[in-house]
């Protein structure tokens, strides 16, 4: 499993994909941060993930303090966080807003989608240093990030050229309301992400990995929230978070993923460890790119 530092954001929640991908990770021995917002938070999934399994020693388990949807206060974490670790193997992207009405930061930018967007997007610009010199001594580096089929219910021809692009009103489809199909719009821009770090990674010679994953239909706290009365008897059906955590962990960890890193590289990754080809938006090389600068400048904005 993983070994050295590695920086999982993850709900506090017991019940999320994010707690049991940090917990199997300091179960088998890996250094990890627990994203939270409050250090409140952060220890609470600590003491749960020590509880249930005394084996991980204090010194596994580290709370890592910012809100997502606080660019300057995730860039300023990530910063100082660089002052004191000397190496990064492993950064997930996990932590989401599943489904919310348009509202405004104070950047002007779609609540939800600074959370799910801008938060992974500045963090990784942040400790890029970092994961730079690790993989300069310790090929195989990982950034893992969390998306979801749900980006397939976009109309063809999504744009992100703008700030207002992240923002923009969406049709409910039969699968969900609007907020859902915009929670899609969150997601298509972490799979593209994903594609587009692991573009810069090969053209700056960096031995690492970039890969998005849908990690299954599962049954979370956040999941529930969004379940009619008419379908609680298929959601009964749904993965249990540990189990839907696997796909995750497949990617962080599994030896075959770097070692087929040509295949793997970029790819967008299904239970359990399937490659799926995204299609329409998804599979929009030219769309990243623009995801990619669009986001860059904005960060760019908010911290000078």
């Amino acid at each position: 499993m993983a070994t050295g530092q590695s920086y999982p954001r993850s709900h506090s929640s017991s019940n999320g994909i994010g707690f049991h991908t940090a917990y199997q990770l300091a179960s088998h021995g890996a250094k990890v941060y627990i994203g939270a917002r409050s250090d409140e938070k952060a220890e609470a999934a600590i003491r749960q993930m020590r509880t249930s399994n005394p084996a991980i020693s204090a010194d596994k388990l580290h709370p890592f303090i910012a809100d997502l949807g606080d660019l300057r206060a995730v860039t300023s974490a990530a910063q100082n966080l660089l002052t004191y670790e000397s190496r990064l193997d492993i950064l997930v992207h996990n932590a989401a807003i599943l489904s919310m009405p348009v509202v405004l930061d104070s950047y002007g930018i779609s609540v939800a989608f600074a959370t799910n967007h801008f938060g992974p997007f500045a963090l990784t610009k942040a400790l890029l240093p970092l994961l730079k010199k690790t993989a300069e001594t310790s090929p195989g580096v990982r950034v893992v990030t969390v998306s979801a089929p749900a980006y397939k219910l976009l109309p063809p021809g999504i744009r992100f050229d703008s700030v207002t692009s992240f923002n923009i009103e969406l049709e409910p489809t039969q699968i969900g309301d609007a907020a859902f199909t915009r929670y899609g719009l969150s997601k298509l821009a972490n799979l593209l992400f994903a594609r587009q770090l692991q573009k810069n990674f090969d053209e700056e010679g960096i031995k690492a990995l970039s890969v998005s994953l849908h990690p299954g239909l599962i049954k979370t706290d956040g999941t529930i929230k969004m379940v009619r009365p008419e379908n609680q008897q298929a959601f009964a059906q749904r993965m249990s978070p540990p189990d839907g955590a696997l796909n995750t962990l497949f990617a962080a960890t599994n030896p075959e993923v770097w070692e087929k890193k040509e295949k793997f590289g970029g790819a967008y990754l299904v239970p359990h460890g399937k490659i799926e080809e995204p299609i329409g938006n998804g599979a929009n090389d030219k769309l990243a790119t623009e995801l990619w600068a669009t986001s860059e400048e904005v960060l760019h904005d908010i911290l000078t």
